[in-house]
């Protein structure tokens, strides 16, 4: 089992004996405090290490939410989830001088090449609330980054995105039980969305692009939840039309890591970024 897995897994059991023990208050407090998704910070840094990343190079450190590092796009400046920065490069601290932030006494802490040879992750999840919220969350999404890219053209950046196949049933909260609505989440919708925003190649253009995404698709009604690989497992449990025309393993989790480092060597090479460790690619 994929150390994903494992921690789905933990994300469940938390989640679950929130709900048990306080209903729906205690979901909310638990949602707040950043408890789960952090979970999938741990993980992506856990998967970079493991790919041959050097620790210190990622910010924030192991096994801690904090510092973030706060970086200056076309918009606004904006705390990143996950960064893997270049070692051997300087920070140059620098006015901003572009964008509405120009007129403001805004600095960039680290300077351009800095910021360029980073390797950027941001995290989401959607375990709630989702037909309401889907397209706001998507709009949100598509901004990233363009408030990136616009600045820093060739900044390789992903996505990692968290939707439940099934959402938890608010209803019952109350009475401290646990519950899964009938109806599916809308995944087709979803896949379109990332699909749509995902595999960015080229600097000169589509900066609305991520270089890749990843759309987490995870079954929760389970003991063991069951994260989704690819369409024709979608279809086999009659998640997906048979005719569903994009194949979802492009943007799927596994193969995350190691096609965002290709894209980040075929721009800057992985000496900046590697510790004594090899690639596993």
């Amino acid at each position: 089992m994929a150390f994903v897995d494992d921690q789905l897994k933990s994300i469940k059991i938390i989640l679950d004996n929130a709900i048990l023990s306080g209903g729906i208050k205690a979901k909310e407090s638990l949602i707040r405090s950043s408890s789960l998704i952090n979970i999938l910070h741990e993980t992506v840094k856990h998967d970079l290490v493991e790919t041959g990343i050097e620790p210190r190079n990622i910010t924030p450190s192991p096994n801690s939410a904090t510092p973030e590092m706060c970086i200056a796009g076309f918009l606004k400046s904006k705390n990143q989830d996950v960064c893997v920065t270049p070692a051997g490069i300087p920070r140059l601290r620098r006015k901003v001088t572009w964008g509405p932030a120009a007129v403001e006494n805004v600095y960039d802490d680290y300077g351009e090449e800095y910021v360029r040879k980073t390797f950027v992750i941001n995290i989401r999840s959607q375990m709630s609330s989702i037909s309401k919220n889907t397209d706001t969350l998507f709009e949100r999404t598509f901004a990233e980054p363009m408030n990136l890219h616009m600045i820093y053209p060739d900044l390789v950046l992903g996505e990692v995105y968290l939707v439940p196949v099934f959402e938890y049933e608010q209803g019952t909260m109350d009475e401290k039980k646990i519950s899964f609505m009938k109806h599916r989440t809308k995944i087709e919708k979803y896949i379109g969305f990332f699909d749509a925003i995902s595999g960015r190649d080229d600097v000169t253009r589509d900066f609305y692009k991520y270089e890749r995404c990843a759309l987490l698709i995870v079954d929760f009604r389970t003991d063991e939840p069951v994260r989704y690989g690819s369409t024709s497992e979608l279809i086999e449990d009659k998640l997906l039309p048979k005719d569903f025309p994009i194949e979802y393993s492009r943007i799927a989790y596994d193969g995350f890591i190691k096609d965002m480092l290709r894209t980040y060597d075929g721009r800057f090479g992985l000496s900046h970024l590697l510790g004594k460790g090899t690639p596993y690619f």
